[in-house]
């Protein structure tokens, strides 16, 4: 049946509305029936697939949908019946042959037990136990590897739903493996087993299911008629924790909370209760608040930005911050503040140029409904919190955000708060400045740029994962795809660290090169938006234009993808002495001739090569 993207922007509209199961699953269908016109911008082409021991469309069909909602076309693979093996096994199997950046392996433990397991379990004796749990175990990480292995994709892995019912009644607890136990030490298990493999992850559906309710996770009807594993509502929360992985694989996560101040961060308004008057310490009501700044304190050590907008006066809350005992975040916590009288929605664009990210990453929370409504109307790309009412809610509602997700974290995550307060006193030294050079040259910049390997490479996947400003392709590779790159002779990934007076930035910049014997072509030129504006662009391109010619390489073609977000990398070529080669509606291609050009490194730069 012939469609639209009319029509599938229709059906989509009604998801969004109400996203139920019924809803989720009646949406794939109707696409499924369709043939929407592909997607120009081939980034937002992707391909899914979902394989296990029972009926898994329902689940697949959350997936997509979800998938879809974000913007995507996903092709969808879904596995046959406990099937799994057999496709895992078979690398032309149609499960490879659509290239998915995601497989889930969804096993269901009582698949792989023996049928009489459970009757059994009484009478086993401890040796028996723990042998079928660790055949369990080594039963799944099999198919696990081999399906990491045999594709580039992010595996997947449920781990098992420990049952609430156990044969052994009250005493199990007192057995050396008792029931519960044993499906708890198979997920302790799993987890090991796959830790070190970067590119499979362990999905903790059990603790999914327990948040949910696990009497309410499977709807026995369906169970017993169709092996459907799971209700008709717990379905979607399982598609939900499946999203996350793949937003922080396409590198949706959201990198800072603008917060404001009075009856958010603590109790009472500033400028009438006082500093002493305000709520906030070791009793309630002000626990309430310390908890919710713990919470944020958490976020931002392991790498989230914070930043404030306030209506307030700046003296009377930057005092606060500085001097409150129980405030535990502190000035130097804060990216950037704009504490004011200004509108809202003026004060976060600004914060969002100082800090120097797209508005798309930003996650508001204020205790006022008319703020937000504002901000939600002005910027719809901003993600509203609505913060309840109750401030002991507070801390729950931040935590069950799940929007600031990553596959990896890196040293320059944990170092993120103090790369800012770089960013800050940069800002400041050129206000002072007389000139744009004579600023970079105060700055005493250090490149590093040289070729990654085991240490620098998780950093530089994650940077390829989520950087989108100064992408010039944004081609994504995962963890094996950039492995591979990096080992393969007739490719090189380089990266590129950053250090200057006021800090080092670390890994902030990634270059994939593929080489033949006439041209290198630059297939992936990355840099993260913090270091934009310090000319080191230039230097990382300068060193591989130098390795190129050394190598006797005669052309160094560069290629642009135009996106929504990459406009600031639309020139780099151009500014660096390349001519266009040709044109598309898609890309554009640039070359330097290296019998007659070069790029040069500015010289406030230090450039150490290795």
């Amino acid at each position: 049946m012939n469609g639209t993207d009319d029509q599938v922007d229709e059906i989509l509209a009604s998801v969004r509305k109400s996203p139920t199961y019924l809803n989720l699953w009646s949406a794939y269908k109707k696409i499924q029936r369709l043939s929407p016109k592909p997607l120009e911008d081939v980034s937002l082409r992707t391909s899914i697939a979902v394989i296990g021991s029972s009926t898994l469309e329902p689940l697949a069909a959350c997936f997509d949908v979800k998938i879809r909602l974000e913007g995507f076309q996903p092709h969808t693979f879904v596995g046959g019946f406990n099937t799994y093996r057999q496709e895992a096994m078979d690398t032309t199997s149609e499960l490879y042959k659509g290239a998915p950046i995601i497989i889930v392996l969804a096993v269901d433990a009582w698949s792989l037990l023996d049928q009489n397991f459970l009757s059994d379990y009484p009478r086993m004796s401890s040796k028996s136990r723990s042998a079928q749990m660790k055949e369990l175990v080594n039963s799944v990480t099999a198919i696990a590897e081999r399906l990491e292995k045999s594709s580039a994709a992010l595996i997947l892995v449920n781990n098992f739903i420990v049952p609430t019912f156990s044969p052994l009644g009250i005493a199990d607890n007192k057995q050396k493996l008792g029931f519960k136990k044993f499906f708890r030490r198979a997920n302790q298990l799993l987890e090991e087993k796959l830790e070190g493999n970067s590119n499979i992850f362990v999905v903790d559906l059990d603790s999914v299911a327990s948040d949910f309710g696990k009497s309410s996770t499977v709807n026995w009807n369906t169970y017993y008629r169709g092996s459907v594993p799971f209700s008709e509502e717990f379905t979607p929360i399982i598609a939900n924790e499946f999203m996350r992985y793949f937003c922080a694989l396409k590198g949706f996560a959201k990198k800072c909370i603008v917060l404001d101040l009075d009856n958010t961060l603590w109790g009472g308004i500033i400028g009438e209760d006082g500093i002493e008057g305000i709520k906030l310490g070791p009793a309630s009501p002000g626990l309430e608040y310390v908890e919710f700044q713990r919470a944020l304190l958490s976020l931002y050590n392991r790498g989230v930005i914070l930043a404030i907008n306030s209506k307030n006066n700046f003296d009377d809350a930057v005092k606060v911050l500085q001097e409150h005992p129980h405030q535990i975040l502190k000035e130097e916590h804060f990216a950037a503040m704009r504490i004011n009288w200004q509108n809202k929605a003026a004060n976060i664009a600004e914060l969002a140029k100082e800090i120097n990210i797209g508005l798309d990453s930003i996650v508001f929370i204020d205790d006022s409904p008319v703020e937000r409504e504002q901000i939600r109307r002005t910027y719809p790309e901003v993600m509203v919190v609505d913060l309840p009412k109750n401030p002991r809610l507070y801390r729950t509602t931040l935590e069950n955000l799940d929007v600031f997700d990553v596959l990896s974290f890196t040293k320059e995550d944990m170092a993120r708060g103090e790369m800012y307060v770089g960013k800050r006193k940069r800002n400041e030294l050129e206000q002072s400045s007389t000139s744009i050079e004579d600023f970079l040259r105060t700055l005493e910049l250090k490149v590093r740029v040289k070729l990654i390997d085991d240490f620098d490479t998780p950093r530089v996947v994650q940077l390829i994962g989520k950087t989108s400003q100064f992408n010039l392709t944004t081609r994504r590779y995962t963890d094996a795809e950039t492995k591979t790159l990096r080992d393969a002779k007739d490719s090189a990934v380089y990266s590129m660290t950053v250090q200057d007076k006021f800090g080092d930035e670390g890994v902030v910049g990634v270059a994939i090169v593929r080489m033949d014997n006439t041209s290198w072509t630059v297939d992936s030129f990355l840099m993260s938006c913090r270091v934009i504006g310090r000319s080191v662009e230039t230097a990382f391109l300068a060193k591989i234009i130098a390795d190129a010619k050394i190598a006797g390489a005669k052309h160094v073609i560069g290629e642009y993808i135009p996106t929504k977000k990459n406009a600031p990398a639309a020139d780099f070529y151009e500014l660096n002495g390349f001519t266009k080669q040709k044109e598309t509606d898609d890309t554009a291609s640039w070359v330097l001739d290296l019998a007659y050009s070069t790029v040069k490194v500015p010289d406030w730069i230090d450039l150490i090569e290795e």
